[in-house]
């Protein structure tokens, strides 16, 4: 029998004392009973060796179910407070960040970025010839926080992972790979985003993150720099290779992701599942928790739609190296993108349509169902993005918590 809260108390009978909701409505025992054997069975046929269901709705999280250990070699069970690498998933909370400063008037979503980022602004488009040109575009706060901005990572576009910076680059980035507003490419846009806060609040990212996210909604374990005294806290990561999994303690234990010198606004987050789940919450209940507001109603509702237009969110698969991401996934559709997030408009292995998702590169996974008031989270730490053994809980998990009327 699976166990969670540090293994103390079997699931079967934490389906009962945690109080589960569905919209916000006390989740029947035998439900969740029968969860809990759905992903009995998928823990004892599937290879992944730790992940983290949870269920979350406007009253919190409302289910979990916890397989395998913190770190995969020892005892201690993995649990909602276990700390993960959320990576991109550090994209929505920049995004709310700096959608507070919008509120404020400090910042306009289609102001020209040259003030704030002249840095960014200079940065020339790569051509496909290989020619550099300057763009004589601007850049606006909605172009990179839509990914539209023409900024895109490495290791995900081919031109960019063949382009050998000359000595007297400059940049701290790469080159764009298009104008603005031409396409969605995938990249460091939040990590701009992230520089803007820095700027235009005067304190570094971290600072902001932590006074005007963290601490309103109650999310203790979030870090960009994790504490010494919860290093041993981080759970394993891995790597597949067939369908053996892989230990990797170095990058468990990357001294240069725990502490960094810089702070990425698009991916530089720890977390757990507890502290997101809060952090969703807070989304569900339209930008309120426990009376603290981070944002309003109608700016949640201005991010739940589609911002790129008659644009589609989509990535460059082949240059994506197989040891990062798996290639053949299906975890992305035909979708448009809002604020913060991907918009499912097809309604993907017959999801709920409208949902906004997204993830992180090793195989954290979030998707919110706004209206019907409740959000299933994925955790687990491990590479390739996108591999089976991952997706298919996933997806299991999204279509057995969402059958719940």
């Amino acid at each position: 029998m699976k166990k969670c809260l540090h293994g103390l108390i079997p699931l079967s009978l934490l389906a009962i004392f945690c109080g589960h909701r569905a919209l916000g409505q006390q989740i029947d025992a035998k439900i969740a009973q029968k969860w809990n054997k759905i992903f009995d069975s998928i823990s004892q046929n599937n290879p992944l060796p730790a992940f983290y269901v949870a269920m979350v709705d406007k009253g919190g999280i409302c289910y979990r179910y916890a397989h395998g250990k913190e770190i995969w070699a020892k005892d201690k069970a993995l649990n909602e407070n276990s700390i993960f690498r959320i990576y991109s998933m550090t994209k929505a909370i920049t995004t709310v960040s700096v959608m507070q400063l919008v509120e404020k008037g400090k910042v306009l979503l289609d102001e020209p970025m040259d003030k704030w980022l002249p840095d960014m602004i200079e940065i020339p488009i790569l051509r496909d010839d290989g020619s550099l040109v300057k763009s004589n575009k601007t850049i606006t706060l909605r172009q990179l926080l839509t990914h539209t901005s023409g900024f895109a990572y490495s290791f995900l576009n081919p031109k960019l992972l063949n382009f050998k910076k000359p000595a007297d680059w400059r940049y701290k980035d790469f080159p764009r790979i298009a104008e603005p507003g031409v396409r969605f490419c995938y990249g460091t846009s939040l990590d701009w985003v992230g520089k803007l806060i820095e700027r235009i609040s005067g304190k570094s990212l971290e600072e902001y993150v932590e006074e005007n996210i963290c601490k309103p909604l109650g999310m203790n374990r979030t870090f960009f720099t994790v504490p010494d005294s919860l290093i041993g806290d981080i759970v394993s990561f891995g790597h597949v290779a067939g369908d053996k999994f892989t230990s990797d303690e170095a990058w468990q234990l990357n001294r240069a992701e725990i502490k960094p010198k810089e702070f990425n606004g698009g991916g530089g987050l720890f977390g757990t599942v507890h502290d997101y789940g809060k952090f969703v919450q807070c989304i569900l209940d339209g930008g309120t928790l426990n009376g603290n507001e981070i944002l309003q109603r109608s700016t949640l509702d201005g991010m739940f739609t589609n911002q790129i237009g008659d644009l589609w969110l989509q990535f460059d698969k082949l240059s994506v190296p197989t040891f990062l991401a798996d290639t053949n996934s299906t975890l992305l559709g035909h979708d448009k993108f809002g604020l913060g997030w991907a918009i499912d408009v097809t309604g993907r292995d017959g999801l709920p349509r409208g949902n906004m998702y997204w993830g992180g590169l090793a195989n954290t996974f979030f998707d919110i169902d706004p209206k019907g008031g409740r959000a299933v989270l994925l955790f687990s730490n491990v590479l390739p993005w996108g591999n089976k053994y991952c997706t298919s809980i996933y997806f299991k998990a999204l279509q057995t918590i969402y059958s719940l009327k």
